[in-house]
């Protein structure tokens, strides 16, 4: 036989005691049932069942003289496992609460797996070589003294068992029998690889795995807020899954990575992207991930994020995660179904002084931290993998530190979001100079820009969203006729603003399948909100239209969608602009929770006259004087159509060679105006 393997770090580390206890068991287990190997003439030689064995069975002589035959001396008790303290053994013991008979059964079930020569030994006594893993039954037998000692030991490898419930065995039927007709007592018994691991010494599993990212041991950037990491310490005490839940980049990764520091110990990090797509290898990936957390009582952190629905891997992760009783972190946007009652820390995006103070510590310009604090809301992971962005860029450019510039294009791409699929960016290159309308209509509109542009300061700075639990977003409508300026509009306050304008596709929004409408809509509200973007609803007249009296199934359900509608624009917190051409078409309930209505009246002549004006490039020829006065008076048009106008005649011009002119001007009006259906 070869040698025994040598000890890793030191005795009590070292499996040597545990290979040979079960060696010593062998040869007792040798000694009392060797009728098992005996053939003809009482001698050992091929292995299958003899004459010789029936008759010692039946003659309730189970022995026979093998252990002669072997030159074995005679058979002494081996005793109960060697366990030093603080061994390995010893620690699955007390962090398992095992009985004296489950570390039997586990210590003889790994000796196969640890030394080679045990398991060939073990395929003696058993008497069939064919069989690779030791079963349940010669296990029981092997670490008991009488035939009622066995059959408790076997019972203690039931399913509800500490060994079997705790993942320290699996079993496995043979293949011969086939999984659903094996008996029990056949069933093979398997030590998984992070238990043999810990009694061979060896470092966890999980750390070389490449499913894992690697303890760092940098302090993390950013902590939880004060009472929510000493929730999270408690909680991690106890051990048991706790859910992290906030926004991406709002320091949920971070928050468990202090928490694990405070404790001494490393956070063992899984990406679970990087585990098997297939449902059961994920699965037994995932076990053993779990199984060698708990054996060496190492805090684990799982991100869950926002699984895709039809991902096949939801259910075996939420059951595995569920049952794990070990310190386990779980990070996801919302408090993941199937976990039971996980206890939940809520990390929420940082208020305006907050995100000041990490602008400050980053930038160290006090000047900076105002501008930026005042014109993002964003979460500091979003922060600081922006800055880090626009750091590399403007090193690259051979600057020693990022301008505002660098930082916001950095800003907007980490924002990352899904709303293309169901609306468009709305761009726009105009600004307040280009804007024709009346006073009173700037002045709403420019009151509606401070509100979105001082939102932190008033709700978060001076403590009104403690007195306002819902409706602190900003809805505005703009109603008027066709071509007046509430798109134009609603793109420059967007842009003054710094943020992005999505329109939202009603023709992809409306579903006529019942909850579509609403599922495709709740998608825009939460990557809106996520996106810091301004939701743009043009014709909202059409989705935010009058409930009716239920008559039928169909006013039913285009009720629940305006329902859901008022109920997602009160919840939601970000800003957003509706255009109608009629305003009396909208639900009423939902005008009144509007915070500005602004009506966009068709513009008087002296509007137009400026409106001709400005549509006029600097770069356009201009041939002789244009009377935009008489422009005006003559033609009654909105905004819109005489864009359109000084379009075609720009067109007229190119065409005919030469620049404008107030005849093609003239001409170009009456030929807009017999498309409107006024000529």
């Amino acid at each position: 036989m070869t040698a025994m393997p040598a000890a890793p770090e030191s005795e009590a580390a070292s499996p040597r005691p545990l290979l040979r206890w079960c060696l010593d068991r062998t040869r007792r287990h040798i000694a009392r049932h060797g009728a098992r190997l005996t053939q003809g003439g009482g001698r050992l030689g091929d292995l299958y069942v003899s004459v010789d064995e029936v008759a010692a069975v039946l003659a309730d002589r189970p022995t026979a003289d093998v252990a002669a035959e072997l030159g074995l001396p005679p058979a002494a008790d081996p005793g109960p496992v060697p366990r030093p303290d603080g061994s390995p053994l010893a620690r699955i013991a007390d962090r398992f609460a095992l009985e004296p008979t489950d570390v039997a059964l586990l210590a003889a079930a790994a000796g196969s797996a640890l030394w080679v020569d045990v398991a060939r030994l073990y395929a003696f006594a058993w008497a069939d070589f064919a069989v690779k893993l030791p079963p349940a039954s010669f296990l029981a037998e092997l670490v008991s003294d009488t035939a009622d000692d066995a059959l408790a030991a076997m019972a203690r490898l039931r399913p509800d068992g500490p060994l079997r419930r705790g993942g320290l065995v699996r079993l496995e039927a043979p293949e011969a029998w086939g999984r659903s007709r094996a008996p029990f007592a056949h069933h093979g018994v398997i030590v998984p690889d992070p238990v043999l691991a810990l009694l061979r010494g060896e470092p966890p599993l999980v750390l070389d795995r490449a499913a894992l990212r690697a303890p760092d041991d940098d302090p993390p950037p950013f902590d939880a807020p004060p009472a929510a990491a000493e929730r999270l310490d408690r909680l991690l005490a106890h051990g048991g899954p706790i859910v992290l839940v906030g926004p991406p980049g709002s320091g949920r990764a971070e928050a468990a990575r202090h928490a694990a520091r405070r404790r001494g110990q490393p956070l063992l990090d899984v990406d679970l992207d990087r585990l098997p797509r297939d449902p059961a290898a994920f699965d037994g990936a995932l076990l053993d991930l779990l199984l060698d957390a708990r054996l060496r009582a190492l805090p684990l952190l799982v991100r869950l994020g926002r699984p895709a629905e039809d991902d096949p891997r939801g259910e075996p992760l939420r059951r595995r995660l569920a049952a794990h009783r070990g310190p386990l972190l779980i990070t996801a946007e919302r408090a993941p179904d199937g976990l039971g009652d996980a206890p939940l820390v809520e990390l929420t995006r940082p208020d305006s002084a907050e995100q000041r103070a990490l602008w400050l510590r980053e930038l160290a310009d006090d000047a900076r931290a105002d501008r930026l604090a005042a014109r993002f809301d964003v979460t500091p992971g979003v922060l600081l993998a922006a800055l880090a962005e626009a750091r590399r860029e403007a090193r690259a450019l051979g600057a020693e530190a990022p301008d505002d510039d660098q930082i916001t294009r950095a800003l907007r791409r980490r924002m990352q979001h899904a709303l293309d699929g169901l609306s468009e960016r709305v761009h726009t290159a105009l600004g307040w100079d280009d804007v024709v309308l009346p006073d009173d209509v700037v002045e709403r509109l420019r009151e509606i820009r401070a509100h979105a542009r001082h939102r932190s300061r008033v709700f978060d700075t001076w403590g009104f969203r403690r007195k306002m639990d819902y409706g602190r977003g900003l809805s505005c409508l703009f109603s008027g006729p066709p071509g007046t300026g509430k798109t134009m509009m609603a793109g420059i306050i967007a842009h003054d603003l710094g943020r992005e304008l999505y329109r939202v596709d009603l023709s992809r929004v409306v579903s006529k399948w019942v909850g579509e409408t609403e599922k495709n809509l709740g998608r825009i509200f939460d990557e809106a909100e996520q996106a810091q973007v301004i939701l743009f609803f043009d014709e909202a007249d059409s989705l935010f239209s009058t409930r009716t009296e239920v008559k039928g199934a169909n006013d039913r359900f285009a009720n629940m969608e305006v329902n859901y509608l008022l109920q997602r624009m009160e919840q939601y917190d970000g800003v957003s602009i509706l255009t109608t051409n009629f305003e009396r078409g909208l639900d009423e309930a939902f005008r009144r929770r509007l915070k500005f209505r602004v009506h966009f009246p068709l513009p008087d002549a002296d509007q137009r006259a400026e409106l001709w004006r400005r549509m006029i490039p600097a770069e356009m020829p201009v041939d002789g004087d244009i009377d935009f006065e008489r422009l005006g008076r003559k033609h009654k048009m909105s905004g819109g159509n005489i864009k359109n106008a000084v379009l075609r005649a720009a067109f007229y011009a190119a065409e005919e060679g030469g620049g404008l002119t107030l005849a093609r001007l003239r001409r170009a009006a009456d030929a807009e105006s017999r498309e409107m259906g006024r000529l």
